[in-house]
């Protein structure tokens, strides 16, 4: 712990409300025994996100040690946390025993990617903190990864490159690649049973084996709505007269007759629709 102080150039003091201003210098003492060669800044959590300060500019982050209550978060802060830090940067708070996995799970969900409790020989970060809430938590050490924000790989095929390999040196780290071998051709994906061509003898949708034409059972092709109407215009051929009396006209027709609104006919004569040159 001592050592992550001691090579610190820059550290941020997030203080809430609650926070009597005489003890922020008396923290800021404290704090440079440890870190001689840091500059410490204090900035007031509710002006934390408006201040706008810039990406990657402090070692260490200090959230909530000088009060004497755990201040509410936020996923807006620790995100805010991650962006403020340096690549190897620390997040140093205090969190309740009860809240500790939910807490970690959103420190690690923002980037960081370890987080650990730290011993007693910490305890000089929460002095100003109640009696109670030391007994009811715990000072915890969040660390950001060695890549920044926005930090990119370029993925490189060795079979199309110059080289054919990626040099590695002391100044460098090998970067991951990809070998010709490792690429999937999907023509490979597909078997002789997926190229042939499908069957529409087999398919319900259309004429069965029988000659009928029939349609699925989710018909959207229109075929069912096409026999629909083929079914009702025979009905309608085949209907015979229960009163006899449909030849007659329809003040002799009942209500439901198929005759209603033809002209009378004589007994057994096809009934037919003059045109309108005939009218």
């Amino acid at each position: 712990m001592d050592e992550i102080f001691a090579r610190a150039k820059s550290i941020l003091v997030i203080w809430a409300d609650d926070v009597d201003p005489e003890n922020l210098p008396v923290f800021q003492e404290t704090l440079q025994t440890k870190a001689k060669q840091a500059n410490i800044a204090f900035e007031n959590v509710q002006m934390l996100l408006d201040s706008r300060r810039a990406t990657s500019s402090f070692d260490i982050i200090l959230f909530g040690l000088v009060s004497k209550r755990d201040p509410p978060t936020n996923a807006d802060l620790f995100n805010e946390f991650f962006r403020l830090l340096r690549p190897n940067g620390y997040l140093i708070t205090h969190i309740e025993h009860t809240t500790q996995s939910q807490a970690v799970d959103h420190f690690k969900m923002c980037g960081f990617t370890s987080c650990n409790p730290l011993d007693t020989n910490s305890s000089f970060l929460i002095e100003n903190k109640d009696d109670d809430v030391k007994k009811l938590g715990s000072l915890w050490l969040c660390q950001k990864p060695s890549f920044d924000v926005g930090y990119s790989v370029p993925l490189r095929n060795r079979g199309n490159s110059q080289t054919g390999q990626v040099s590695s040196t002391n100044e460098t780290k090998k970067t991951w690649t990809m070998d010709d071998d490792d690429l999937i051709d999907t023509n490979d994906l597909l078997d002789d049973n997926d190229r042939k061509k499908p069957d529409v003898k087999n398919y319900d949708c259309g004429t069965s084996s029988t000659g009928v034409r029939k349609a699925c059972k989710n018909c959207s092709c229109g075929l069912a709505q096409e026999l629909e109407q083929e079914e009702h215009a025979a009905a309608k051929e085949t209907v015979k007269s229960a009163c006899g009396s449909c030849y007659l006209g329809d003040a002799f027709r009942c209500a439901g007759c198929p005759k209603r609104g033809l002209p009378p006919f004589k007994p057994g004569e096809r009934v037919t629709v003059p045109n309108m040159s005939d009218v």
